[in-house]
This record gives structure tokens, sequence and C-alpha cells, in this order.
């Protein structure tokens, strides 16, 4: 084999096959055509110059494609919240993008009121007596004298407490019929002194 490549390099036309195939041919090829200084350059392996260009182009083509496939999107920027509005909005025209995750958004903290409770200053109702009237004492104990009797649904002004005693929570209400200190809750939960806003 080593021969047959001498042969061919002396005559200037590689056999491919063996070329590619062979190692002592590609020796015995190579060593002659240094020997002679003429190199591998012309018809190098049988290959022709247009199969080299067409797989040339194929790879160009082949690297273009990927770019095209996998380039990497930006990630979009974050849109800020608009405040909401009663009218109607136009829809615009034209595609918009969306993102394949949702993104957070920051959502502006909005104003709360203070929760309905019994305090202080603030009015309440009596509620959830069944029909019977609300004790007002002249002390937080169960012991102390009624007062006053407020009807269902009569509003107090709340003037002093919490109290705990006996186990229950008294306040200091004062309200058309007078001021008395008043359990806010019965022992099973029901509340009587319903806080208003």
């Amino acid at each position: 084999m080593y021969d047959l490549g001498v042969q061919d390099a002396e005559q200037g036309e590689p056999r491919a096959f063996y070329y590619q195939h062979y190692y002592h041919y590609r020796r015995g090829y190579d060593e002659t055509r240094r020997k002679l200084g003429r190199g591998m350059a012309a018809g190098i392996a049988g290959v022709s110059l247009p199969r080299i260009a067409a797989a040339a182009g194929v790879v160009v083509v082949l690297m273009l494609l990927s770019m095209t496939l996998f380039r990497r999107e930006p990630s979009p920027e974050p849109v800020p919240l608009a405040a909401p509005t009663s009218a109607a909005t136009t829809p615009t025209i034209g595609a918009t993008r969306t993102p394949i995750f949702p993104t957070a958004t920051r959502v502006p903290p909005t104003p709360t009121s203070e929760p309905f409770e019994l305090r202080i200053g603030r009015s309440a109702v009596v509620g959830n007596t069944g029909g019977r009237p609300l004790r007002g004492r002249a002390e937080p104990s169960l012991l102390a004298p009624a007062r006053v009797a407020f009807n269902e649904g009569d509003v107090l002004m709340v003037i002093d407490g919490p109290v705990e005693a006996d186990g229950y929570t008294w306040w200091r209400v004062e309200g058309t019929r007078g001021i008395g200190w008043s359990a806010e809750a019965s022992p099973d939960g029901s509340v009587w002194l319903l806080p208003q806003p």
C-alpha cells in the first residue's frame, strides 16, 4: 500500500478511498508529495473544489439557522402599575409581547381603615341580648348593684375600660338612660356591646 501511495503521488492522482482508509497508502503519498515539493494542495484525497464549497455552504447555513433558533430574547422590563380608572380604556393596536412566566409586580399598599373594636371614645350598640336589657352596674363586678338598664339597639359611648373581673370584660358606657359598667360579651361568646365605626 505504501508503494501504491508513492506511485500515485508521483503521478499526482490520489485514490480517494485508499487515501481516506489506508494509513500506509496515505503515508507513502504524503511523504512523496513533500519530497517532490508539491504538498497536498491540489486534489487531496480526490475531493473536488465544488464539493468543498458546497460543504462549506451547508455549514454556514446550519450556523445561521442555529443562531436564529437559539437566540436569547432579552427579559422584558417590569411594567409599572397604573392607577385604577373608572373610564373604559381603548385597546392598543399591534402585537404586545407577554412573558412566558409571570413576573412579580409590586402592589402599593392600600390604606386600611382601623378595625372595629371597643375603645374609649368610640360608640357601641347593644345587641344579642334576646330582648332582655343589658345592665349597667356601679362597678365592674357581678356583685355590684345595677344602676341602669340598656335596651337592645341603644347606642352607647365607651368612656372607660376595659377591666377584667368575674370572667367578663367590662366597659363603662354612657347612654341616654345613664352611665354604668356593662360586660362586653357572655361567657359563651355572644357579644353584647357591638363596636361601631
